[in-house]
């Protein structure tokens, strides 16, 4: 099995609708068949296929047994295998070349759900890595969004401190709902540490909105 079909903890996570820590779960318990996820050292990596598994197992806690769920699990590994699309299905393609129903008397277990909640939020990874980019190059290596120079944590930052979309599209005309939430996604999925700069720190030029609050004191 190629490495390139194995993804990060955190993008995992985000798949399967996950904490990290349910996603390291995973592995350390082996909720999943042991060759949809890879242990490289003290990381761990993951199959999107995987991913879809761990989000079933964690939804149906409450309405089957673990032996049975691992079992479903095992099954469908062993269907895929044997179809010969086993690159395709672990990226979440190829999806209906396998039927994702396993039948066991008198319960009938349908995967479909699970896989299309997870190809659906693959889709928002596959489009967060295509609008943000990072490129050592290009704003000392920081997120930005593809093809300029604005980074992700200036906008993500400035709207949290309440600058509003209009504001924002004044200074970066190409913004569009889809960056944003985009750029939330890439975050979610590549998670960094410090603290977001500020639209004027990019931005000096840009008009500022200044607040003063005058207090007067009563005389005597």
């Amino acid at each position: 099995m190629s490495t390139q079909h194995f993804i990060p903890t955190a993008e995992a996570a985000f798949i399967a609708g996950l904490t990290d820590r349910q996603m390291n779960r995973v592995v350390d318990e082996g909720l999943v068949p042991e060759r949809l996820f890879a242990r490289q050292g003290s990381n761990r990596r993951f199959t999107r296929l995987s991913a879809a598994f761990a989000m079933f197992y964690f939804a149906t806690e409450d309405l089957l047994i673990a032996g049975a769920r691992r079992q479903v699990l095992e099954e469908l590994t062993a269907r895929v295998e044997l179809r010969g699309v086993m690159d395709h299905v672990l990226t979440l393609r190829l999806l209906d070349a396998i039927s994702w129903k396993v039948e066991r008397e008198p319960l009938v277990v349908d995967m479909t759900l699970y896989i299309q909640s997870a190809l659906a939020r693959a889709k928002e990874v596959d489009q967060a890595n295509a609008l943000v980019t990072t490129d050592q190059e290009v704003m000392g290596g920081a997120a930005v969004f593809a093809g300029t120079r604005v980074p992700v944590d200036i906008v993500l930052g400035s709207l949290a401190a309440g600058i509003d979309m209009g504001r924002l599209k004044a200074s970066y005309p190409f913004l569009t709902e889809a960056h944003i939430q985009s750029a939330k996604v890439y975050n979610e999925v590549h998670p960094r540490r410090g603290r977001p700069r500020r639209i004027s720190e990019a931005n000096p030029g840009l008009p500022r909105r200044v607040t003063r609050v005058v207090k007067r004191v009563a005389a005597a």
